[in-house]
């Protein structure tokens, strides 16, 4: 979690430090600034167009561009202007894609409804008749138009490289967690990988600078073919003697990834006339390991004991004389490793790299080329720590020994004196080239008055339940209340038989459907009120399911607490709300 929050907080700090080189502002379209005196409108529009970046778009003859204007604007959006000094509630203004366009409002439509005198359509069944007519409404509108006129020639822009790429690469090769090799240690290295996106800026024809975000994996395995001393020990039987160790082919691999924010600087420079360019970058990286993992292979390390005062050497071979002495052989198959590799939190590194840009379309290339990276600063975490092999935990039958004086097994990184990881490989990536688009000339616009007659088919409908079905339904709207203890979601089901009396309804009268709307009291967060509201709206629902009411003729939902019960004059406690009956669910039943 620390490294977390210590990437986040250097992120934001690179992102304050660094400069956007060529980089805009915000937007194009800037604020008005300007003291006006008895100026004419004529003047403000124009001052507008100049200053801001917008283009307006009115036809003169709908304004009086004489009119006189006194006012000061310290940092006003265009629109805003326009409000201020026109005629208010006379004019639309309206922007889109950097034109501000000016039209007198329309004068209000004049409507005509005609309500249909007989149902165009009945439905009727044995529970309900359904009236439906269709009313017709029209309107009759003239309002002035703003025509934009046939545009001029387009302008092609200038193709240059300069601007905006977007760049991303993914590359593998040769790569060393580079631990400085104690004595007797050999790190071969093994594959490498980045993955990296980033952004770069042209501000020149062949020169740009770039930043981004990537991921480096490293890998390297270590062998180990030496002997340790330990001198002056005592064995089981008090005989001094020289303990030594002896590692053949002990084999340990190291694995490390690394999220990283390189900056870099970058050039490309064209090759022939297709546009095929040679590439270049270099720049650093700072990045912090976010895993780092060392594992054993295979090996073994032989225990022997040098006795200088018989001059001979013990192990495990002879027999009982050598086991009593606990020599033995020691295979990774039988050892833990125990520790995770340790890192520092920031590793600063250089980076390079070279290759060819090769065109697939007009905006986008595809890269291939060469990297390397090499980590500046020791990334090691704490001190040298010796090589050894002790036991921290071995079997009852005392197969292997504790050996004290020895510490346990560090890893090679911890046993050596540095960290710095590096890499060297190839990588392919993709590049995408903003070009600006093509300048339209100046657009020209004229009034139109349309006048359009809008027609639209209303429809109503007229619900009559027959007497016996909608006797039921009305006698469940008045009881179909039903309560919760606070945060319970199990109803409380009093009468008994509620549930059954309802189900029995809705199986007579299967066109008929209810809405299970579940409430909350005000207790609690709302997140929590609209679960607890849902739970109770369904256990509801599930309860009338088992019962055999169709799926199709319930709906449920839950309001959280928005809607406060409305009480009788019975259950109000001295004209004051009771906020137990907020714990409800109400059955509602659908009369449209």
């Amino acid at each position: 979690m620390n490294r977390i929050v210590s990437l986040c907080v250097f992120v934001v700090a690179l992102t304050l430090a660094v400069p956007t080189f060529g980089a805009s502002k915000s937007s194009k379209y800037h604020p008005l600034t300007k003291k006006y005196h008895n100026a004419s409108l004529e003047q403000v529009l124009n001052d507008l167009e100049q200053k801001t970046g917008y283009k307006l778009a009115y036809v003169r003859e709908d304004m009086d561009l004489n009119a006189r204007v006194t006012a000061t604007f310290k940092e006003t959006p265009a629109k805003t202007v326009l409000k201020k000094v026109l005629e208010k509630n006379r004019y639309d203004i309206t922007s889109k894609k950097g034109v501000i366009t000016i039209a007198l409002k329309p004068a209000p439509p004049t409507t005509y409804e005609v309500k249909a005198t007989t149902p165009s359509e009945i439905q009727d069944d044995s529970i309900k008749t359904v009236r439906i007519w269709q009313d017709t409404t029209y309107s009759v509108a003239c309002k002035t138009v703003t025509k934009e006129l046939p545009q001029a020639v387009v302008e092609e822009p200038t193709p240059t490289s300069k601007g905006h790429y977007l760049q991303a690469f993914l590359g593998a090769g040769y790569s060393q967690v580079g631990y400085k090799e104690p004595e007797g240690m050999k790190d071969k290295g093994l594959v490498g990988a980045l993955a990296q996106l980033q952004y770069a800026y042209y501000f020149h024809e062949n020169w740009g600078v770039t930043a981004g975000v990537g991921f480096d994996f490293y890998s390297s395995k270590g062998v180990m073919n030496h002997v340790y001393e330990w001198t002056d020990q005592s064995d089981s039987e008090g005989e001094k003697y020289i303990h030594r160790a002896e590692a053949k082919d002990w084999t340990e691999k190291q694995l490390m990834g690394m999220v990283n924010i390189p900056i870099g600087v970058q050039c490309q420079y064209p090759l022939n006339d297709n546009n095929l360019r040679l590439y270049a970058g270099a720049g650093v990286k700072v990045g912090i390991p976010v895993f780092a993992t060392q594992q054993l292979g295979k090996g073994e390390v032989k225990h022997t004991g040098f006795y200088e005062k018989w001059g001979m050497t013990m192990q495990e071979d002879l027999g009982n004389l050598g086991n009593d002495r606990d020599f033995y052989t020691e295979t990774t198959d039988a050892f833990t490793l125990g520790k995770q590799l340790k890192s520092k939190m920031v590793a600063a590194s250089v980076m390079a790299d070279l290759g060819v840009a090769i065109p697939v379309a007009e905006q986008i290339d595809v890269l291939v080329g060469a990297y390397f990276d090499y980590c500046l600063n020791d990334i090691k975490d704490g001190d040298q720590q010796p090589m050894g092999w002790k036991q921290p935990n071995f079997p009852e039958d005392k197969s292997y020994r504790q050996h004290e004086f020895m510490a346990e097994y560090p890893g090679m990184v911890a046993a050596s004196e540095a960290l710095r990881p590096w890499q060297i490989g190839v990588k392919v990536g993709v590049q995408w080239h903003h070009k600006e688009k093509a300048k339209p000339a100046p657009k020209e616009y004229e009034r139109i008055q349309v006048c359009d007659t809008t027609f639209t088919l209303a429809q109503r409908t007229d619900t009559t339940f027959k007497p016996q079905a909608a006797k039921k339904i009305v006698r469940m709207m008045n009881k179909a209340v039903i309560w919760f203890d606070l945060d319970k979601a199990e109803p409380k089901l009093e009468p008994a038989d509620i549930i059954d009396r309802i189900a029995d309804v809705l199986k007579e009268n299967p066109e008929q459907k209810i809405l299970v709307n579940g409430h909350a009291s005000a207790e609690g967060n709302a997140d929590h009120n609209q679960m607890l509201s849902e739970k109770r709206a369904q256990a509801v629902a599930d309860l009338l399911l088992e019962k055999g009411v169709p799926a199709e003729q319930i709906t449920v939902k839950g309001f959280s607490s928005q809607y406060e019960y409305i009480a009788t004059e019975e259950q109000a406690e001295d004209g004051h709300h009771n906020i137990s009956l907020d714990r409800r669910v109400e059955i509602i039943p659908v009369t449209e």
